[in-house]
């Protein structure tokens, strides 16, 4: 059986949460994965950036146990370096019938800015250019090993049928 790993790539503020959000909704299958709710659990605040082995061990024991549960994963983290997706593409080709969707949202980084100021725990504005510029410098690309890759442009979000696509996904 084929399983389904939805890869989101944005900054910080471009909307990654809210599309995992849309894409859980559509595929009730499915279990999202986001770094922030294992820092948020690890470490009583998503804001602590924490020791990267403890997250990334905690990412690999949940992709384990949604994949034995026959769901979906939606991976909500930002992916802003190439070097990060490349490790996280490189230790999803271990696992057999895997079919990696990437999200790239593009969201321009004034609106990033603006909708960060709007939320509750905000992420600094230097942070956020440091991931706008890497992913400027290395957008993710089909080559990278993801078997889709959908651009989504600024406020097109809200115009994707999730429920046309949802048959493509099925396990």
């Amino acid at each position: 059986m084929t399983s389904v790993f939805h890869v989101l790539i944005g900054c910080p503020a471009s909307g990654k949460s809210t599309l995992a959000a849309h894409l859980h909704q559509a595929i009730p299958q499915s279990q999202i994965i986001s770094t922030d709710q294992i820092r948020e659990d690890l470490f009583g605040d998503a804001a602590t950036q924490g020791v990267w082995a403890l997250i990334n061990n905690e990412i690999s024991t949940q992709i384990t146990q949604a994949i034995a549960a026959g769901k979906q994963i939606i991976y909500d983290a930002t992916n802003a370096e190439k070097a990060w997706r490349s490790e996280l593409l490189g230790s999803l080709k271990k696992l057999d019938d895997l079919k990696i969707i990437g999200w790239y949202l593009q969201t321009p980084l004034e609106v990033c800015y603006q909708r960060n100021k709007n939320r509750l725990r905000q992420v600094p504005e230097d942070v956020i250019e440091t991931y706008a510029i890497a992913l400027e410098q290395s957008p993710p690309s089909k080559d990278e090993g993801f078997t889709e890759l959908h651009r989504i442009p600024y406020n097109q979000l809200e115009n994707i049928d999730f429920s046309q696509l949802r048959s493509q996904w099925k396990n």
